[in-house]
This record gives C-alpha cells, sequence and structure tokens, in this order.
C-alpha cells in the first residue's frame, strides 16, 4: 500500500479523500478525485483545463500503479468520475 500511497502523492492526488487497499493482487482506491493546487498549473478555474488535468493524472496513476507493483487488477471507484470504455469523464451531479 505504501507504493501506491507514493504514486498517488506523487501525482498530487488529495489522499484524505481518496482511500486505497491493496487486497491479494487487486489495488481498490474509493472516495473522490481532488488534487492539490500544484497539479492544475494555474488553470484551476479553467474547467476544461482542470478536467484535462485529473484526466490525465487518473491515467498516469493507472500506469504506475501498473508497472510499479504486481497488481493483477485495478478498480476504481470514484463518487467524481468514471471510466466510459477507455476514457475517463466527470460525473454529472446529482
Amino acid at each position: 500500500m505504501r507504493v501506491v500511497h507514493g504514486i498517488l502523492v506523487r501525482n498530487y492526488v488529495d489522499t484524505h479523500k481518496l482511500r486505497g487497499d491493496v487486497i491479494h493482487n487487486s489495488v481498490y482506491l474509493d472516495g473522490e478525485l481532488a488534487l492539490a493546487d500544484a497539479a492544475y498549473s494555474g488553470h484551476k478555474d479553467d474547467r476544461i483545463e482542470a478536467d484535462g488535468t485529473a484526466r490525465r493524472v487518473l491515467q498516469e496513476v493507472e500506469r504506475e500503479i501498473r508497472r510499479m507493483t504486481s497488481a493483477s487488477s485495478i478498480y476504481f471507484k470514484l463518487t467524481n468520475w468514471e471510466r466510459v470504455g477507455q476514457r475517463w469523464t466527470r460525473k454529472a451531479k446529482k
């Protein structure tokens, strides 16, 4: 789990809002994807740029977890993002 936590922190993910567990060879990420201000490079107020940044972070986190761990599966249960096919999309607010 320490490796997964390091990957999240390195990619500016707020680990207070996103919980991670490793069970056997599977990684589970559960909660809200929130990024530190530093991740946005000054574009936090621009919704399109901010969403693009979040998508890149999700892709990079997944890529690094696969590369740096022996995880056979990664499960994302995010409250504000979902994978549709190969693309990450922001969930509509209810």
